[in-house]
């Protein structure tokens, strides 16, 4: 039976981060709530609350998973975390349980403050994880507002028409190279029928992922695609997941073997 997966990166490695410690602490948010008014398509006024929650500080990644408590404001539909943290080491943010919401894990560089949008709905969880190498500080500064998040349906469109291009590809690789479950005749032809898809979508695409799209292409078509070369290195596939990600409409693998 083929397994749903979300494209995040390699989820041993992940695995073996999540245990280091952190302490956490929080400090009191701000007295108010700020309005906003904001005009719809129809003309109508309608206010918007924006809330600032406590700030959240730590230092390493939050143990154990979930995360830190994140309590959500009851008129939250949308929160965006200050990140801040400094290295130029990555970090790893989820906001309650990404899969079971149907939203997508964030990333940066700790490098200053990194904002970054979570869409907040029935299904989002009161909970904060974050991971970050184990001496590095941070804060976590969340600005809870009543404005909906809107994903750009261009980008969810196309991701999902290349996450059935990427399972291809992975399902190949894994297929020829982990379990022998065929020749590399068979892993060809599975491949250049990816290829044949991937060109469509580049063809077609109308998002910022048009240029990682066409590179990823390029380099398919390539001497240096072999076998497994994609599982070792997603540093093509990476502008596209981000994007995806920060749309809250990640890739989501199919994955023909594995248990």
């Amino acid at each position: 039976m083929p397994h749903p997966r979300p494209a995040l990166g390699p989820p041993a490695a992940f695995a073996a981060l999540v245990v280091m410690l952190a302490g956490c602490t929080a400090a009191e948010p701000e007295a108010d709530p700020t309005p906003t008014a904001t005009a719809t398509a129809t003309g109508e006024t309608v206010a918007q609350v924006s809330t600032t929650g406590p700030v959240i500080t730590g230092t390493g990644p939050t143990e154990p998973y979930p995360g830190v408590d994140f309590p959500l404001p009851d008129h939250a539909r949308s929160v965006t975390i200050d990140f801040e943290c400094e290295g130029g080491l990555n970090f790893h943010l989820e906001v309650g349980d990404p899969m079971a919401a149907g939203e997508a894990a964030l990333r940066g560089t700790c490098d200053g403050i990194t904002s970054l949008t979570w869409p907040v709905t029935e299904q989002t969880a009161p909970k904060l994880f974050v991971w970050t190498p184990e001496d590095v500080a941070w804060t976590a500064t969340p600005h809870f507002s009543t404005a909906e998040f809107l994903r750009d349906e261009a980008i969810t469109t196309e991701c999902d028409a290349f996450s059935d291009i990427y399972s291809a590809f992975s399902n190949a690789d894994i297929g020829y190279t982990e379990y022998q479950a065929f020749d590399q005749v068979e892993w060809t032809r599975r491949v250049d029928a990816a290829i044949v898809d991937l060109e469509t979508l580049a063809g077609a695409s109308e998002t910022t992922m048009s240029d990682p799209f066409t590179a990823l292409l390029s380099w398919v078509q390539g001497d240096g695609h072999t076998p497994g070369a994609l599982l070792q290195d997603t540093s093509l596939i990476d502008p596209i997941s981000d994007t995806c990600n920060t749309n809250h409409s990640p890739l989501i693998l199919i994955g023909e073997f594995g248990g």
